[in-house]
């Protein structure tokens, strides 16, 4: 590149002013470049807003444990007889299983809460007053007791006695 500069530069200086227009073409070439790519990011693919987020997937049956994660994250619990303490961060909340315990020990607020089997319990630990934004149950048995819930589906044999699908702790719900 310096021997193509100066092989210009002597040209300009002998008087070719063909070479002096290329020289600037050139030079104002080279500098748009250096901004345009001085403004670039580099794209890892991922989206800033949910760099954080992350899913966690748990299919141990007859599993125990406690869930604490620093960055938000949804649960995925594919798994029967399973017993959680879930601990900060939830943004979502998946069953895909049976006779499922879960306890959610401090979190406020959380997305959605969907549960598809039979049998699954969800609770809070004492004080703590959880909002659901939406809560769906396909299944019978299922029991979720929050303090309160945006929008509630479910769909099962809702003539069955033992069918409690949910319960606020500001009132019952339909």
């Amino acid at each position: 590149m310096s021997n193509i500069l100066n092989t210009e530069f002597q040209q300009v200086s002998t008087g070719n002013s063909n070479s002096l227009r290329t020289l600037i073409s050139r030079t104002l070439t080279i500098a748009f470049l250096a901004l345009f790519l001085q403004g670039c990011e580099l794209d890892d693919g991922t989206d800033s807003t949910d760099d954080d987020e992350q899913t966690v997937v748990y299919s141990t049956d007859g599993g125990t444990a406690t869930l604490d994660n620093d960055d938000k994250y949804e649960l995925i619990l594919r798994a029967d007889s399973t017993y959680l303490i879930l601990e900060d961060n939830l943004t979502e909340i998946s069953i895909q299983g049976d006779d499922n315990y879960l306890v959610i020990d401090s979190d406020t607020s959380i997305d959605s809460i969907s549960i598809n089997g039979d049998d699954n319990i969800i609770t809070v630990d004492d004080d703590v007053n959880l909002t659901v934004d939406q809560l769906t149950i396909q299944g019978n048995g299922n029991s979720v007791t929050v303090y309160d819930i945006g929008t509630y589906t479910q769909t099962g044999d809702v003539d069955e006695p033992d069918n409690l699908a949910c319960e606020e702790i500001t009132g019952t719900c339909q």
